[in-house]
């Protein structure tokens, strides 16, 4: 199995269950608002087409993230519920058919939406997370739960523990020594804690060899997701604190890992 191929299966899970629920969804959950700033159920839909469509263009450097995000819903708002979701289906077939003609080379160069450099393998990676999360946004704006620990939420897992070390070290500002430790439960369940050496870099572990926390957060996975997508705000998210309250809040603070 190639290293894209996981990622891949994730994005194409998510985005099947997306284009299902859109089948689904009255008139009135087409319109109800998501836990995306200014954005409904439909225009969620309209993201997502921007963002395969840039995907077929070959990811090409975006003027600006806002830009690059707001086009594609704005430029949709008086379509029809049908015309988005059959525009929709046509970008995912030319997907399909442009990673069968065109294998992806995980090692390759790409750019993310925001223009930061990185590898093909790490852009599907994004776009698997990224499809993952909008399929929950719509889920939770609809009330019809599911998938919390399909392959994309694993991928989540895999970005958000990426990023923690930097989060604990340098956002958060945490001092040499200090050791933040994360209890996720539920569905897609971990146990990590994060240590910072004497030149105040993150490193992730195991918490029996990181030793005894500063600070450790208990968290349920949704509440986890939604927190560190800039859903909600560390004050609603299902979870307890222990140790330093003040060190555990400015992690929380910065878990954000999405634009």
């Amino acid at each position: 199995m190639s290293s894209t191929q996981p990622a891949v299966a994730a994005w194409r899970h998510s985005l099947d269950a997306v284009l299902d629920l859109g089948e689904q969804l009255t008139d009135e959950e087409w319109l109800a608002r998501t836990e995306c700033p200014e954005w409904s159920v439909g225009d969620v839909y309209s993201h997502l087409i921007g963002s395969e469509l840039w995907m077929v263009a070959g990811h090409p450097r975006p003027d600006s993230y806002r830009a690059w995000s707001r086009r594609p819903v704005v430029a949709r708002r008086g379509m029809s519920r049908e015309e988005i979701l059959d525009e929709l289906h046509d970008v995912y077939a030319q997907r399909k058919a442009q990673l069968r003609a065109y294998p992806p080379q995980p090692g390759g160069p790409a750019v993310t939406a925001q223009g930061q450099p990185i590898t093909v393998g790490f852009l599907l990676m994004v776009r698997a997370f990224d499809t993952w999360v909008h399929e929950q946004d719509i889920r939770r704006a609809t009330g019809r739960r599911g998938n919390l620990a399909s392959p994309g939420a694993f991928i989540a897992r895999d970005l958000f523990l990426g990023s923690l070390p930097r989060i604990v070290a340098r956002d958060a500002r945490a001092e040499p020594g200090q050791v933040f430790r994360l209890t996720v439960t539920g569905p897609v369940a971990f146990d990590e804690a994060v240590t910072v050496d004497a030149d105040r870099r993150g490193h992730l572990e195991a918490p029996v060899a990181a030793g005894p926390s500063t600070a450790h957060v208990t968290v349920e996975w949704e509440s986890f997701a939604r927190l560190a997508c800039g859903r909600i705000e560390p004050h609603d998210a299902d979870g307890e604190v222990s140790g330093d309250g003040r060190f555990a809040a400015r992690v929380l603070t910065h878990l954000v890992i999405t634009p």
